[in-house]
């Protein structure tokens, strides 16, 4: 049985996709991240971001290129200062911020994410989203580029 902090963790979490994310409330990301955040996999190339501003902008391009995203939890697990979730995102690419014009297309992908919470706050997050995906289904990358691959 969770104890009542990962309680809280479990809550926090779901709040950061439901406000950032759902209800495109970026100024929420200052109040749930803390100053010093490591948010990896979220820059460029996957590299590592540091601190909320640094998010805000990774925030920014992807809401950019998707400004209807909608995420859905689909599993959510907590274990003491750790939380790890699978989300399921959609939405329409209406938007060129990952340097591709936009399509109109749905495009629907996955993403598994673990955060460390302390005092409130994510410190520390680690992200895997599936992009190649993504531009496969806005037709920026041929799927069939995929399938020379053993």
């Amino acid at each position: 049985m969770p104890t009542t902090q990962e309680q809280e963790n479990e809550a926090l979490i779901r709040r950061w996709v439901e406000e950032v994310w759902n209800q495109k409330r970026p100024d929420v990301i200052e109040e749930l991240l803390a100053p010093d955040v490591l948010a990896h996999g979220m820059g460029p190339n996957g590299t590592v971001l540091h601190g909320p501003q640094a998010f805000r902008a990774a925030y920014d391009t992807l809401t950019g290129a998707f400004p209807d995203v909608q995420i859905a939890v689909d599993q959510l697990v907590a274990a003491g200062d750790m939380v790890s979730c699978h989300l399921t995102c959609r939405a329409t690419h209406g938007g060129d911020t990952l340097g591709v014009p936009p399509s109109g297309r749905a495009v629907t992908f996955p993403v598994m994410t673990m955060a460390r919470v302390q005092d409130g706050r994510i410190v520390e997050g680690w992200n895997v989203l599936d992009l190649l995906s993504v531009l496969q289904q806005v037709e920026a990358v041929p799927k069939e580029s995929l399938s020379a691959l053993p």
